[in-house]
């Protein structure tokens, strides 16, 4: 009898140590998964770029130089619609002023960036008094841009 006590206590052990060794091997297999399939960082020159041609885009924008802001579409874009289809598509009553830029996500596999823009916006000076009663109101607006051929592009969306 004492021989049954002792072997089932020594396999119960047994059992708990294998249990706590596969265990421990999941969480390994787990943490070794995450980290590969985490998102690299963009570099800071990379980066900076970016917010460049962002900040550059919406200095177009702000003067409601939509020919200017059509050459920050993507190469892509500019073969099916041509400037003259961009800049008709736009018309603005609208004064912008960016406030801030920043880099919200980024997936290297697509290439592609996400970009929270700050901008306030209002009524232009010359537009009829009803518009202007309109007051300054601060957006956020979130941006696609591509990375192709070396440079960023902005993905105009539908």
């Amino acid at each position: 009898m004492l021989v049954k006590i002792v072997t089932f206590q020594w396999n119960k052990m047994n059992s708990e140590t294998l249990l706590s060794l596969k265990s421990g091997v999941l969480c390994l297999i787990l943490v070794v998964m995450a980290a590969c399939a985490a998102p690299e960082k963009l570099s800071e020159s990379k980066k900076s770029v970016l917010i460049q041609r962002v900040s550059d885009r919406w200095q177009c924008l702000e003067r409601n130089d939509y020919e200017c802001a059509y050459e920050f579409t993507s190469p892509a874009y500019r073969r099916v619609f041509s400037r003259e289809m961009y800049v008709n598509r736009y018309f603005s009553q609208t004064e912008r002023v960016l406030t801030g830029v920043k880099l919200v996500a980024y997936d290297r596999d697509a290439a592609v960036a996400s970009v929270r823009v700050g901008v306030m916006s209002g009524p232009l000076k010359n537009t009829p008094s009803a518009s202007r009663g309109i007051a300054v109101t601060p957006l956020s607006l979130d941006e696609a841009w591509l990375r192709s051929g070396g440079r960023w592009w902005y993905h105009e969306g539908p």
